[in-house]
């Protein structure tokens, strides 16, 4: 659209704020006595992350550019220059829209394809908030649309939408307690809990964002009152980032080519996730978190050093591409470098299942990276700065390789 100008990734300014929460609330953790963290789950949560906003590039502009088109050509009201209203409108509306789309998500089965993946983890932590589907903004911004038609421009939506999510990566923790009368308004740790628990009380539960009065007025409120086993009823039992984003569309389609009526396949995708090949809905099984088993291999410690100091290393990578983004790099250029990130990723979470297919993966991801870099560098710095850059690149991971030595791992898969 002429004119559109896409406002920033506001929650990109907010990931040094996340990662100081993380390291606070493993550090709060491990002076009660209490594991938090564990490598594998922590890669998949903070690979999914990443993945994600390397889609971001692509897909969250469509949702926003429609917005825009809306305010600009169909919009209901206007709202004066500085006014107050149109926030509480915004803040407000964001609100309401992610309610229903939360619970859309989760009653819908494509759609839970794409949100369920935020609910894979067998961990209840910060890195979790960070664990965002890749396809996400596609399912989510026809239930913000209708802001737009009453007057939110597309700068006040974004704003407020980070904010939204910004407040959200607070209620997920177990080191918080009960917070008292604020929980009769707002969406807290205790009620987030709840929503990520698969005891059997507890699913389809709790959907606020920020406020949890849309539950209690929509009749989907549920009080903490057991210790939430978390994840989803369908266990991945892997943390591939990439296969995260996937693996429940696999299941739907199971679930249709079993069926055996043409017209209950067409249906599958729209049906609940509990949906059964001859059409009854599957029963949630009783859990128990004293004797739930979680996925949880035990790489050894020559593999997990090299996955933490290559996790930090992903971090930064995915930094550089948000701002190499917002400088104006089209997101086109910038997509060998996602594509390195990504296999990447999916090369630390192979080390900690100890599969072979890790050292293949890492030595693809440097043979993407170096010449991502060498391209991305040639324009501004010149062909010798940009060599040397890539030449980096490939003796930075030679030098860990050696080092570190991870593919020397005789440790079972699982514990």
């Amino acid at each position: 659209m002429a004119g559109y100008s896409e406002p920033a990734n506001y929650i990109a300014y907010a990931v040094p704020i996340f990662m100081v929460g993380i390291v606070v609330e493993a550090l709060v953790a491990r002076r009660r006595g209490v594991r938090a963290y564990r490598i594998g789950p922590t890669v998949s949560d903070l690979g999914c992350g990443m993945v994600s906003q390397v889609a971001e590039l692509f897909f969250r502009g469509v949702g926003l550019w429609v917005f825009a088109w809306l305010y600009d050509h169909a919009r209901l009201v206007t709202f004066e220059d500085g006014s107050v209203v149109k926030w509480i409108v915004a803040f407000v509306g964001v609100d309401l829209g992610f309610y229903w789309w939360h619970r859309a998500s989760h009653v819908v089965s494509w759609l839970w394809a794409v949100h369920g993946v935020h609910h894979q983890s067998e961990d209840f932590n910060y890195a979790v908030a960070l664990r965002q589907p890749a396809f996400e903004s596609l399912t989510a911004f026809p239930f913000y649309a209708p802001l737009a038609l009453v007057g939110v421009d597309p700068l006040t939506f974004a704003i407020c939408y980070a904010a939204n999510l910004t407040y959200q990566f607070f209620t997920h923790t177990e080191l918080v307690g009960r917070l008292g009368p604020l929980e009769w308004v707002f969406n807290t740790p205790s009620h987030h809990r709840v929503h990520h628990g698969i005891n059997p009380r507890y699913l389809d539960k709790n959907y606020a964002g920020v406020f949890i009065v849309w539950d209690r007025i929509f009749g989907t409120f549920e009080p903490e009152a057991e210790p939430a086993v978390y994840g989803v009823t369908k266990p991945l039992r892997e943390f591939d980032p990439v296969w995260a984003n996937f693996a429940i569309f696999r299941d739907i389609g199971r679930v249709a080519r079993a069926t055996g009526s043409f017209l209950r396949r067409l249906y599958v995708p729209w049906a609940h996730p509990a949906y059964q090949p001859d059409g009854s809905l599957a029963e949630p099984k009783p859990v128990d978190r004293a004797t739930f088993e979680r996925f949880d291999p035990h790489p050894p410690p020559n593999v997990r050093r090299y996955v933490y100091v290559h996790l930090v290393l992903a971090l930064a990578q995915s930094g550089t591409i948000a701002q190499l983004h917002l400088e104006g790099v089209p997101p086109l250029r910038l997509l060998p470098l996602g594509i390195a990130l990504v296999v990447g990723l999916s090369a630390l979470a192979a080390y900690v299942e100890l599969a072979p297919r890790a050292k293949i993966l890492d030595a693809v991801r440097y043979l993407i990276l170096a010449p991502a870099v060498y391209e991305l560098a040639v324009r501004s710095a010149g062909p010798a700065v940009a060599a040397a850059a890539a030449l980096s690149v490939l003796l930075l991971g030679l030098v860990l390789a050696v080092a570190f030595r991870p593919w020397q791992a005789a440790a079972p898969r699982t514990a």
